[in-house]
């Protein structure tokens, strides 16, 4: 992760470094706002858009929405799409396949505004629409999948 610092230099810092920050600022009860890296939620959220954090404190969590949980080593910005057995379910609006289970431990903030880097305007992602659409996008993974397999066949009968 890359951190701007007063004298105009970009210092580079370790994911690990740049979250234990994170986690310390919620924790002071701040929101946090941090850039999202990566296309796993696209096209909702896209890479270089930010979004703004509060920390999660065991409330309960609507479906739909978009957390920034620990996955193992990894830190993910995705979508809460279910629970099963005490493991909450977590899938990238981009992704057709993969998913995570997490225990509600690894859990560290719920987003509430995003802010597309290419546009002067605020989305408020934690409202019922916004995560009604985007778990409307989660349930259409297969047809999205069907789709996609079908364009790349009829590109290569046209080759």
């Amino acid at each position: 992760m890359s951190e701007n610092t007063n004298d105009g230099k970009t210092r580079v810092i370790s994911n690990e470094d740049y979250f234990a920050e994170v986690q310390r600022i919620l924790r002071e009860g701040k929101e946090v706002r941090i850039r999202v890296k990566g296309n796993s939620m696209c096209p909702f959220i896209r890479d270089g858009d930010t979004v703004l954090l509060r920390a999660y404190q065991g409330q309960s969590l609507a479906l739909g929405s978009n957390i920034l949980a620990k996955d193992k080593d990894k830190f993910v910005f995705h979508r809460f799409v279910g629970k099963k057995n005490d493991l909450y379910i977590l899938a990238g609006d981009g992704n057709l396949v993969l998913r995570e289970y997490i225990a509600e431990t690894d859990i560290i903030a719920i987003a509430y505004m995003h802010y597309p880097k290419d546009k002067a305007l605020s989305i408020a992602i934690h409202r019922p629409w916004a995560r009604l659409r985007g778990l409307g996008w989660y349930y259409m993974r297969l047809l999205r999948r069907i789709v996609i397999k079908f364009k790349s066949l009829t590109q290569k009968n046209q080759a």
